[in-house]
């Protein structure tokens, strides 16, 4: 007849580490796109690579917090608590990184420099209240609350939906050899951030006021809905009123508004990439100055990119070291070989 909880072992076995399958290519993106706009080498290179590693094994180690009202083994909480709040030793490796390479950079912020920076303000959040619900004492009251929505949109949205955004904007003229507009690259990003600020933080709050997540309507403690009628005494009588907008109905009106800004963003910068397609400036093969082997070459990239093997030599990002050379090729012709 089967078991819920081993159920719930097998899931969540595969759905969190899923989770690091969305969120370390995001991460590697940060680090790629930092040094061309910081101009500097990227701090702690080879601690970055050796975070990922530990990260996606510790990933494999933490899946018990999910269950943490289930009913399993009481002896199990402690294990899976601790290697919930282990992994945000590699995950904090790379926060002191990315701030290593922009301390002392020549900062410039086109479009996918300010997504990059989003993206770490936003997965910060993400990973601040994740301690939150590794914590046995108070995931046991926060357990399928908002909170745990907020905390899941942070994480995702800053270890994939930002980075994604960086990566569109950084290789889009390598992929179509026209850039974007750049003015709407930048209003995309300002309607997003705060309204995903708003998002997150309006369900992690109502999530601390009780309010549960799939559930269509609120209980009368947390203030019902819109105009529902509400039983109070007075005078030793029961009185029905209507109370108008209930705390918790003003955190979604709130979490909505900003959803729909958020989709807003994106629809802008649809419109700005495909209309770009046309009506774009030609970008140049390498107009972010950067440093790696797609760069050297045309813009598209043409069909037989590198017709002779190439050769990296030194360290990589070696931006702002006098006479570094990274990469050593012969550039394909722009046309069919």
């Amino acid at each position: 007849n089967g078991d819920p909880i081993l159920f719930q072992h097998i899931f969540w076995f595969y759905s969190h580490p899923a989770v690091y399958i969305f969120v370390l290519p995001g991460l590697g993106i940060i680090s790629e796109i930092l040094p061309v706009f910081a101009r500097k080498p990227l701090f702690g290179y080879r601690w970055i690579a050796m975070s990922s590693l530990a990260i996606a094994l510790v990933g494999f180690l933490v899946w018990g917090h999910h269950m943490f009202t289930s009913g399993y083994s009481p002896y199990l909480r402690i294990p899976f608590m601790l290697s919930t709040l282990l992994v945000a030793v590699p995950t904090g490796v790379k926060f002191f990184s990315w701030l290593g390479t922009l301390w002392g950079g020549k900062l410039t912020f086109p479009t996918p420099m300010l997504f990059a920076l989003g993206a770490i303000s936003v997965f910060l959040i993400g990973g601040l209240s994740g301690p939150v619900l590794a914590t046995v004492t108070t995931d046991l009251y926060l357990h399928d609350t908002y909170f745990v929505v907020g905390h899941f949109h942070a994480t995702i949205f800053g270890g994939f939906v930002f980075p994604f955004f960086a990566a569109l904007y950084f290789w889009y003229p390598k992929i179509t050899g026209r850039m974007y507009n750049e003015t709407l690259g930048k209003i995309h990003f300002w309607l997003m951030t705060p309204a995903f600020w708003m998002m997150s933080l309006g369900q992690m709050t109502v999530g601390t006021m009780g309010m549960r997540r799939r559930i269509a309507d609120y209980e009368q403690a947390l203030g019902g809905m819109i105009n529902d009628p509400v039983t109070v005494v007075r005078d030793g009588a029961n009185v029905l009123i209507s109370h108008g907008l209930g705390k918790v109905e003003v955190g979604h009106i709130i979490i909505t508004i900003a959803g729909f800004t958020i989709a807003f963003s994106v629809l802008l910068m649809i419109y700005n990439l495909f209309n770009s397609l046309d009506v774009g400036e030609l970008a140049g093969n390498n107009p972010w100055r950067s440093r790696s082997p797609e760069w050297q070459i045309p813009s598209p990239i043409p069909e037989h990119s590198y017709p002779t093997p190439i050769t990296v030599v030194g360290e990589p990002y070696d931006y702002g070291l006098a006479g570094s050379t990274y990469v050593s090729m012969t550039p394909a012709p722009g046309g069919d070989d």
